[in-house]
């Protein structure tokens, strides 16, 4: 466009030079031979329409490049609008791609978590069946332990009872044979007479 303007510049502006101290003689008709006739007429037209005629033309072709640049514009710009769309579509389908390789991930976690869980659960019941059953045992060995030493205290008390009554029948023999002993020397005193007497029960006395 710059090129056209220019151009119609150099060339308009010579004429025209020319023409502002010569328009006096510019109107005057003069004979012009077309070829096939002949006619007189003024020059001003044909200085002027020539410049003119160029200037249309330049500014008509430097309009219509104009307009086709603003088609091609406009159709560039259509084709970016469906090149973002397609991006936009490619990055929907990709996020939506990524999210579903997500969620499978999550879920093959979530199945190994679960996995591990109820293996750990599986373990601990396992683990807590042997430790209920190892506290059972040591229970009954506890109790057998204390029956037996329950029984061994009976035992012994039974042991000590019947020593204890042994030492107090021991012990009543002694003090009877004792009294006895006692009986006999006094009527000696007395009498000369030794007179045994007869042991009465437990508890009399003569």
């Amino acid at each position: 466009m710059r090129t056209r303007l220019w151009v119609t510049v150099v060339l308009f502006v010579p004429l025209a030079v020319l023409a502002v101290p010569n328009w006096s003689n510019l109107r005057l008709p003069v004979e012009v031979d077309l070829f096939f006739f002949s006619v007189r007429w003024p020059l001003w037209p044909f200085v002027l329409a020539v410049p003119l005629l160029l200037t249309v033309v330049y500014l008509g072709a430097a309009l219509l490049d104009r307009a086709r640049q603003l088609r091609q514009v406009a159709s560039l710009e259509r084709q970016l609008e469906e090149a973002r769309r397609a991006l936009d579509r490619g990055r929907e389908a990709a996020l939506d791609a990524l999210a579903g390789r997500i969620e499978a991930r999550i879920a093959g976690l979530e199945a190994v978590v679960e996995g591990s869980t109820s293996g750990l659960e599986m373990r601990l019941g396992e683990r807590l069946v042997g430790i209920d059953a190892h506290v059972g045992r040591a229970e009954a060995e506890q109790r057998s332990r204390l029956e037996a030493v329950a029984a061994r205290v009976a035992a012994v008390r039974d042991e000590l009872a019947a020593d204890v009554g042994e030492a107090e029948d021991a012990l009543l023999r002694a003090l009877r044979a004792r009294d006895a002993g006692d009986a006999v020397r006094e009527d000696g005193e007395d009498g000369g007479d030794a007179v045994v007497r007869p042991a009465l029960p437990d508890g009399h006395r003569p």
